[in-house]
């Protein structure tokens, strides 16, 4: 029972034991078959322990093969299954023997009515809920849409005898959850605030406190005119060394990368392969194209697009102007893609051209504001109210814009002109039809699914020739040769320079481009840049890496990198010559060191009253009003908890001595204290709840991270799995 008390002594991370993965996984199974199962590998014998018990690869092996249950996982459901299985070891090995010291249990009419009752677990929502809405399923839906017990209970009584075990399964993890919360109710029920605490919180955000101040900041002092000794390093790391214990073991490593790129003979050889295509693309009669295209091209998609001058390939203009219809063109090289292109069709047509509009909208058309009432007909008539004004020439169509308009972005000043787009801008359809489609100068009504658009054309481009074609493009990949090439340049790299010093200095001979990957814990899922964590992460925990080690290629998307370990950390205290852990040390050294400094500047220039110790210290004299203990900030200034405290205990019109702060060193004058008013019963009452239930919100993560520092866990499962 010592738990209660360690809870309340401690702030934990929200981290519950909750089955939610295994559940899936088997519920999954019972609704959808599958077939298809995966498997670790290593040379230890165990994968870890907990609370003593050691666990086997074997046994292990076998949970995965019992929830899997056949399913071909992908990676990220192998990472989930198996955080999932470890974190149910945690349960039996940890949890459960403190369950049962502590007498807790779960009957079997209890475990039935959270099953099965007029009101399941909310736990169980999850499983029998619409994963795209997050609706209920309507098969296991009660009459006010919420689970149905009875429901369950029916399905579970028509399942077939072979998912009987699994269902089995399902109950025997529900009672672990059960059970989890009866045992953390039990904690919270000894999470208490008394009524006195509940007054003396409202006395320190309610009472007030008005006073004068003048300041020394350490930021006025350079950094570099502060010396700090190793010995006082030192002491403040001994005194300090919470400070710098980390729960995990962890590496950083630097690394850099060989790109996979096509060669030239590998263009080469694209554009080469591309000509039978040319040749077979000439061929297609026009109702085949569509077909043809869809077959060959890399996207497997069939598009006609419009191409002007600037928009050809490079250096093609001429050529694609020139085409007849039925002529294919290319190979031209397309970024990543070796492209060719047929002539389907010409035309002449304006680039681009610039509108103005006023949108008159109905109730229920598209993005309609909510006080918009009148009806589609309605709308229509006041747009050819409209027109026929603009069109009178009684009043410009600008002078109407912001005073008619329901569109807010013509509200702002622009009076309706976006100004310049083409056929490939973001309005709609019928919206650009109306500008194109129309002189420049004239005034329509073009209806889309925003309104009724009144449209005036204030300009259009030139006329420029344009060629519809429709085009194949093939992804240039590069070949066996090309990667193997790539692959002895990286492992020559990393076998020349196998060591951190040569290693630094081949890249900076080389001009390589260095990325840095800090803080890699074992059991890391993701390292930014590296698309295959796991191969990286098991070579940076071998027993034989350490501080400059450098590795083999390691495949990545697209290319090889080979990486370099420059920092090792183990589990525990961080040591003093740590650089992180020195500059922490440096940075409240130093500040220890100015405060000293200021300190006995303030003292020496001491008056009687605060404006002439301003005076003497050469510091303006500021004011601060209504600070509280429970919200203790200098108005422009940060949070100064010290000077608070102080001030509560100050006497109205006494200076105080110099005060070491946050961001500097104060001396202060109390002006004059806000009490706070007497409180209510009610008042009291909420606030002592407010604080019950902030206390109790924090049992679930501090029991669990007590339960598992107590337990002495070592996860070896990145070694094997």
């Amino acid at each position: 029972m010592t738990i209660l008390s360690s809870i309340r002594n401690r702030v934990g991370l929200l981290v519950g034991i909750i089955f939610t993965a295994l559940l899936a996984f088997v519920l999954g199974d019972l609704l959808n078959t599958n077939s298809g199962i995966f498997g670790g590998s290593g040379e230890d014998n165990t994968v870890g322990t907990i609370n003593g018990h050691e666990v086997t690869i074997q046994e292990y092996q076998n949970k995965i093969e019992q929830y899997s249950n056949g399913k071909q996982l992908d990676e990220a459901q192998q990472s989930q299954l198996s955080d999932a299985i470890w974190q149910e070891m945690i349960d039996e090995f940890i949890f459960q023997p403190e369950y049962k010291t502590l007498g807790i249990s779960i009957t079997d009419d209890e475990l039935s009515e959270q099953l099965y009752g007029d009101r399941p677990s909310s736990y169980m929502n999850q499983f029998f809920q619409d994963q795209k809405t997050g609706q209920m399923s309507p098969e296991f839906a009660g009459p006010d849409g919420s689970l149905s017990g009875k429901k369950i209970r029916d399905f579970v009584k028509k399942m077939p005898a072979e998912t009987e075990v699994q269902w089995a399964q399902i109950e025997r993890d529900m009672r672990k959850f059960l059970m989890r919360e009866k045992y953390n109710n039990l904690l919270r029920k000894g999470m208490y605030v008394t009524t006195a605490e509940a007054k003396h919180e409202l006395v320190d955000e309610n009472t007030k406190y008005n006073f004068q101040y003048i300041e020394k900041k350490y930021s006025d002092i350079p950094d570099s005119t502060i010396k700090c000794t190793a010995e006082e390093l030192n002491a403040y790391y001994n005194e300090n060394l919470t400070k710098f214990k980390q729960a995990e073991n962890m590496r950083s490593m630097e690394y850099v990368a060989f790109d996979i790129f096509p060669s030239a003979d590998d263009i080469a050889k694209q554009r080469k392969d591309m000509q039978s295509v040319i040749a077979d693309f000439k061929t297609k009669k026009v109702t085949e194209d569509s077909a043809y295209v869809t077959a060959v091209t890399e996207s497997g998609m069939y598009a006609k697009t419009y191409l002007a001058p600037g928009k050809f390939p490079a250096g093609a203009d001429s050529a694609f102007l020139k085409a007849k219809i039925g002529d294919v063109l290319g190979p031209f090289n397309s970024g990543e893609n070796i492209s060719i292109y047929k002539v389907v069709g010409q035309k002449s047509s304006i680039d681009s051209c610039k509108i103005r509009h006023i949108l008159i909208a109905y109730k229920g058309g598209e993005r309609a504001a909510p006080d918009i009432i009148r009806s589609k007909a309605q709308a229509k008539l006041k747009a050819d109210s409209i027109l026929r004004v603009v069109k009178s020439g009684k009043t410009k169509m600008e002078d109407l814009v912001e005073k008619l308009t329901d569109d807010p972005g013509s509200k702002s000043g622009n009076k309706g002109d976006y100004g310049w787009f083409n056929e490939e801008s973001g309005f709609v359809k019928e919206y650009k039809d109306a500008g194109f489609n129309n002189p420049k100068g004239t005034t329509v009504v073009a209806e889309t699914s925003f309104g009724y658009h009144v449209i005036q054309v204030l300009d259009k481009s030139v006329l420029s020739s344009k060629i519809q074609v429709i085009n194949i493009d093939k992804k240039v990949e590069p070949s066996e040769s090309t990667i193997r090439t790539i692959y002895n340049k990286a492992s020559e790299f990393a076998g020349k320079n196998n060591n951190g010093e040569l290693f630094t200095a081949a890249v900076k001979k080389d001009n390589l481009q260095v990325l840095q990957s800090e803080q890699v814990t074992e059991s890391a899922k993701s390292i930014s840049g590296i698309d295959n964590p796991k191969e990286v992460t098991r070579w940076m925990y071998e027993e034989k890496s350490a501080v400059g080690s450098i590795s083999q290629p390691f495949p990545s998307t697209n290319r090889y990198i080979v990486c370099h370990i420059t920092k090792v950390l183990n589990k525990g205290y961080k040591p003093a010559d740590d650089e992180a852990v020195k500059e922490i040390c440096q940075v409240e050294v130093r500040k220890q060191k100015k405060a000293k400094i200021l300190m006995d500047q303030l003292i020496a220039k001491k008056a009687a009253t605060i404006d002439q110790w301003g005076i003497n210290a050469k510091t303006p004299v500021l004011a601060n009003t209504n600070m509280t203990f429970a919200a203790p900030y200098i108005q422009g200034g940060g949070y100064e908890g010290t000077l608070a405290g102080t001030l509560i205990t100050s006497v109205v019109g006494k200076i105080s001595a110099p005060i070491k702060g946050s961001m500097g060193v104060y001396v202060f004058v109390l002006l004059s204290t806000e009490k706070s008013k007497a409180q209510t019963a009610v008042e009291i009452k909420t606030k002592q709840t407010t604080l019950i239930q902030g206390v109790s919100s924090r049992v679930d993560g501090s029991s669990a991270e007590i339960l598992k520092d107590n337990g002495a866990i070592t996860d070896n499962r990145a070694k094997h799995f």
